[in-house]
């Protein structure tokens, strides 16, 4: 779509980031409220559903929520415009975060909570223009009671869901999972667990931080950066141990790293930033196949041999470099920042998957 606003290509992050319909659910006893199992599954998917719709509707048509309109310079500026729409977007996510764990559910799976306590936690989260975003949760299906204008003090409001009323329950079972987790601080930098709508979340009676899996990233990635991903997590996925990290939603961030299972390095990882995907390989053997990058486009030649910095032994602990000879020259690379590739293609792949193969073969 064209990202007039920076607003709009957040919202297209947050959308990428919210987790694919789970076949099965494991949900801790105290979270199900009552329902069975494949009760709250339903319920969750409703919830999946609802969230990819408003965040897609937030990239079309944002100025119909009121979010601040800051027109794209630099898709991943480091400025105040961009933060400052990000803050504008989460407002909707935040507001079904603080009706999750602040209202209280009924057994006939409706939400209530006081109008004034609604007005102080929004305060608290910097939810602007609370009347609209009410209402334009009312367009997607919620029912509000007792709901005018504008929420009052020492009126209760009653919130359900028209099309599966088991939603409001998988949506108070995520928030008040969340706020378990950060100690009761709706504040939390961890939010980004239920604007994703980490499942994860459920599992345990007390709650941990979920552990992303390698489906997380793949679930990021457009079709092709998938089919690549794939490839290369299919070759040293059974020599490795898989390390995610996640950077945050708004530019769509993450990484993986593939630790050997016995030599404990980091063998390969990926990152993901906006809509780029690049591989990094440690090739800690590199002169031993260093005939074979010959052999190669000269993208990957220029990669090894000018990509990232010689080693200066910058850290006490390091271990020093990639060291290998090419073209009669000798080189001592960084494992920092060498041999990183992105901008990939298919024969881009097929070299990196050539490259993998070898250094595999001296685990």
């Amino acid at each position: 779509m064209n990202r007039r606003y920076y607003v709009q290509a957040i919202a297209e992050n947050y959308l990428k980031n919210v987790i694919a319909d789970p076949v099965s659910i494991n949900v801790h006893n105290k979270f199900l409220h009552g329902l069975s199992t494949d009760e709250f599954l339903e319920g969750f998917k409703s919830l999946l559903s609802l969230m990819r719709q408003l965040y897609g509707d937030i990239a079309e048509n944002p100025a119909d929520f009121g979010m601040i309109l800051k027109d794209v310079v630099d898709i991943d500026a480091k400025n105040a415009d961009y933060t400052n729409s990000n803050a504008s977007l989460i407002r909707v996510p935040n507001l079904l975060l603080l009706l999750g764990a602040r209202a209280n559910l009924g057994s006939d799976m409706t939400l209530t909570i006081d109008g004034g306590v609604l007005i102080q936690e929004a305060k608290k989260l910097k939810i602007t223009g609370l009347p609209l975003l009410l209402a334009k949760l009312m367009e997607y299906g919620f029912e509000i009671n007792d709901f005018d204008k504008s929420p009052v003090a020492g009126e209760m409001l009653s919130v359900s869901y028209i099309d599966n009323r088991n939603l409001t329950a998988t949506l108070k079972s995520m928030a008040v999972a969340l706020s378990e987790m950060n100690k009761g601080d709706l504040k939390s930098p961890k939010k980004d667990y239920f604007y994703m709508m980490h499942n994860g979340l459920l599992e345990n009676e007390a709650v941990k931080e979920p552990k992303p899996t390698f489906d997380v990233i793949y679930n990021v990635l457009d079709p092709v950066q998938r089919g690549y991903a794939d490839d290369l997590h299919e070759i040293v996925a059974d020599y490795s141990k898989q390390n995610i990290r996640m950077g945050g939603l708004m530019r769509n961030d993450w990484s993986c790293a593939y630790t050997g299972k016995k030599n404990k390095k980091v063998l390969m990882s990926f990152q993901v930033h906006q809509d780029n995907f690049s591989v990094k390989l440690n090739l800690n053997n590199i002169n031993q196949y260093i005939y074979l990058v010959a052999e190669m486009s000269d993208k990957i030649k220029n990669v090894v041999r000018n990509g990232g910095y010689e080693c200066g032994s910058c850290n006490p602990r390091c271990s020093g470099g990639f060291k290998f000879e090419m073209d009669g020259e000798a080189y001592n690379k960084c494992h920092c920042g060498s041999f990183v590739f992105s901008g990939l293609t298919e024969e881009d792949i097929a070299y990196c998957k050539n490259l993998l193969k070898e250094e595999i073969s001296f685990l």
